[in-house]
């Protein structure tokens, strides 16, 4: 008997489900980490995501990025990249990631509702405790939790699943490694009591947010799109930058002027030829009192480092 054949002996039908489970999603799921700066000091927060396209799109929730002045995000390989907050839907409690690296393994979101007692599996970071996988049971369905004074939070799956902070924005699971659900809460000092949001709702977030991405980002005469990313600290200090932030890419057309550039998804823009690029808005601006000139000069990080490169615009 080979040594496969001996586990899966050795494993109960349980056992053998939640395993499963967790290695069909487990590669898709990612920590999230957060800073946070105001004027009584600095703050980090850890949540979980799970990269639902292969383009580096990621579902977490909206409380682990809110207020956010930097998120980074961890793959399971152990590869640390910026992040740039996509879009929020709050009152859902649900927030959509990019980063700048294509190629990435997914979840499938699954919208049909699990069953009052179906086996579930939640997969986060609880307590930073990395890619910690739990299981239990749907305990109930169309729960209400209210999120603040003014916001509940509805439509949510209740599971006696172990949720702990960390966990927050992570996928719950069934059996065949479909994300059902997003978690969401816990009740403190409760045994047994964890919330998520069901996929079919994230679903509806996840279109709404990307839809106004859409409107808002366009390719223009570089050939990318891109988000506002913050630039670590200490980057700033080892380049001497002032600035601290950029523009991450995340699409670079094939054959377009940055790709012609040798620009690539996940580079940093921080300047266009004179003009300092923080946000996709001054990029836009640089764009345009640059028309009728050529090359421009990019400046860009990868890797840690500063880099520059001649780009010829499109006319």
């Amino acid at each position: 008997m080979s040594t496969m054949a001996q586990e899966r002996d050795a494993m109960d039908a349980y056992s053998h489900a939640i395993s499963t489970a967790a290695e069909r999603a487990g590669p898709a799921v990612v920590k999230v980490e957060t800073g946070r700066s105001s004027q009584r000091g600095r703050g980090q927060g850890v949540g979980s995501g799970v990269i639902y396209s292969s383009d580096g799109s990621i579902l977490t929730n909206a409380h682990v990025v809110a207020g956010a002045s930097r998120v980074m995000v961890t793959l399971p390989d152990g590869r640390t990249l910026p992040a740039g907050v996509l879009g929020t839907r709050p009152e859902r409690d649900l927030a959509v990631l990019r980063v700048g690296q294509g190629g990435l393994p997914v979840a499938e979101l699954y919208a049909p509702l699990p069953r009052v007692g179906q086996l579930v599996v939640a997969i986060g970071n609880p307590y930073g405790l990395d890619f910690t996988v739990t299981a239990g049971v749907v305990s109930a369905l169309n729960r209400s939790l209210p999120l603040d004074r003014s916001t509940t939070l509805g439509q949510l799956i209740q599971t006696d699943t172990s949720i702990n902070p960390g966990n927050s924005g992570g996928p719950l699971v069934d059996v065949q490694g479909r994300v059902v659900g997003i978690t969401t809460a816990i009740l403190p000092y409760a045994q047994g009591l964890g919330f998520a949001i069901p996929a079919s709702v994230a679903l509806d977030a996840i279109g709404q947010i990307t839809a106004v991405h859409r409107q808002s980002i366009g390719r223009g005469v570089l050939g990318i799109s891109g988000l506002d990313v913050p630039i670590e600290a200490a980057v700033q200090r080892t380049l001497g930058l002032d600035q601290t932030s950029g523009v991450l890419l995340l699409e670079v057309a094939a054959s377009g002027p940055a790709a012609r550039a040798s620009l690539q998804s996940g580079d940093i823009i921080v300047s266009l030829d004179s003009h300092t690029v923080a946000t996709v808005e001054a990029l836009r601006q640089a764009v345009k009192a640059l028309r009728g000139q050529s090359p421009w000069q990019v400046s860009f990080l990868r890797e840690g480092r500063r880099r520059r490169v001649a780009l010829v615009p499109a006319a």
